[in-house]
């Protein structure tokens, strides 16, 4: 029995010791009260600062606290964090979890945790009309013109028999919700002076959003879609960083590369309707033109089938059997004017001509052509219709169809916005958790690539 009783007290007191030693953090330094009269420091070199990059931080928030010196070995220390409001009559609060986050032979960093402290009385209003709290726990100092209150923050930095120095720092406390408030203000405003801009210019659309991403022939555009939901993502992101932290946001280099994607995406699909444009006005190279042992013969029987307010649809008869191969040239000019454009190289016996005004009289001809020359231009003269007097409207379906099919999905539009929306809610995610844009992976970065570039591909092949 004696020997039971002997042994007890022995396994205790090793238990003590490992809890004392190992679970909990450092010595005296970790222990010390932040309320209690400071200990005299020993000597040294150390100095204590803020990391500049999180001199605001939000309740549960990490500031980084940086250790600097020159001798005294900074891997043997202890570091301990209190937090009260800028109020001296206050006391500070336990103190708050700290991590350490890099080691270097002069410098150690360590993540401290911002406590959730009391939240303030007074208004923003009441300290713009200099009336901060007088009630006791309170902050009296405030940054940002009244809008961030500071806390006061007590840094004792110790070794297992002493301490080595003792600092007070300030930290500006800012709120989640505030931040969130003002990046919606922001935003709101935003989109209302590009919305006030589309409208004086009427492009088409009555959706908020919609008229943002129409193309002025009534069509939602899914590159400016990308382009757009990009630029207010990371504006946003900014707003909101900048309201929590008081420094501008990091912007990783993988998400620069999405920007330039999406960028990219958008002026190649502007080149590509210019060339399409430019392309109808350029004679056709002679090397293409089917080889004859004569001219072609003229069509027959040009006759107009359809029109609208922009576009004509011509049709005429293949010359009879046996004549010599010949592809077929459709000029047109405003009448009375000489603008003359041209579509050429067209194999089959219609074709449609867009992009003209709406209620104008145009001169048509039609000419067959192959190596040997040209037949005789066969004239027609055709008036557009009246422009409608409601424009045609955008629709989300446009980001998924192409305009010359509505009725078909078009896989490499799908792609896109797939990926697009994926790696938008990524990013958008992240910066509300992290405070940060976060890196990009590089597999993720090439599929975006190859989803654009399929995109902007299936653009410049003719249907």
């Amino acid at each position: 029995m004696t020997t039971a009783r002997a042994k007890r007290p022995a396994w205790l007191g090793l238990a003590a010791c490992l809890w004392a030693g190992v679970l909990l953090p450092g010595g005296p330094a970790a222990a010390a009260d932040c309320n209690a009269a400071p200990a005299k420091p020993v000597p040294s070199d150390i100095v204590v600062t803020v990391d500049p990059a999180t001199g605001w931080q939000p309740r549960g928030g990490q500031v980084r606290i940086v250790v600097e010196s020159a001798a005294q070995k900074l891997k043997d220390i202890d570091v301990v964090v209190c937090f009260r409001w800028s109020n001296k009559d206050g006391p500070f609060l336990s103190p708050a979890v700290v991590q350490a986050a890099e080691f270097t032979a002069a410098k150690a960093v360590y993540r401290v945790t911002v406590p959730d402290l009391k939240w303030v009385d007074s208004t923003w209003s009441e300290r713009l009309r200099r009336k901060p709290p007088t009630n006791a726990g309170q902050p009296t100092q405030f940054d940002n013109g009244g809008m961030v209150p500071v806390a006061d923050v007590k840094v004792i930095v110790g070794s297992t028999d002493s301490t080595l120095a003792t600092a007070f720092l300030e930290v500006g406390v800012t709120s989640v919700w505030t931040a969130t408030l003002m990046t919606l203000v922001c935003v709101l405003i935003a989109h209302a002076l590009l919305y006030i801009w589309a409208w004086r210019r009427k492009v088409p659309g009555w959706s908020p959003w919609m008229r943002l991403i129409s193309t002025r022939e009534g069509y939602a555009s899914l590159s400016q879609a990308q382009i757009m939901l990009w630029s207010f993502l990371f504006g946003a992101g900014a707003v909101y960083v900048m309201s929590l932290s008081g420094s501008l946001i990091n912007i990783p280099t993988g998400a620069l590369v999405l920007l330039g994607i999406a960028g990219a995406t958008t002026v190649g699909a502007k080149i590509q309707g210019a060339n399409a444009q430019a392309a109808a006005a350029a004679p056709p190279a002679s090397g293409n033109l089917p080889t004859g042992a004569t001219a072609p013969a003229a069509p027959v029987g040009v006759v107009m089938v359809a029109s609208t307010d922009h576009s004509v649809t011509l049709q005429w008869a293949l010359p009879a059997a046996g004549a010599v191969p010949a592809v077929y040239t459709v000029r047109y000019s405003r009448q009375a004017f000489a603008d003359w454009r041209s579509d050429d190289l067209i194999k089959e016996s219609s074709h449609r001509i867009s992009r003209l005004l709406p209620n104008t009289a145009y001169d048509f001809q039609v000419v067959a052509r192959n190596d040997k020359g040209e037949s005789t231009p066969v004239p027609i003269t055709v008036t557009t219709q009246n422009a409608p007097a409601t424009p045609r409207q955008p629709r989300w379906s446009d980001l998924v169809v192409t305009p010359q099919d509505p009725a078909e999905i078009d896989v490499t539009r799908v792609q896109m916005l797939f990926f697009t929306l994926i790696s938008v809610a990524f990013v958008a995610i992240k910066l509300i958790n992290s405070y940060m844009i976060p890196d990009i992976p590089d597999g993720f970065m090439l599929l975006m690539g190859i989803s654009n570039g399929v995109y902007l591909s299936a653009k410049f092949v003719p249907d």
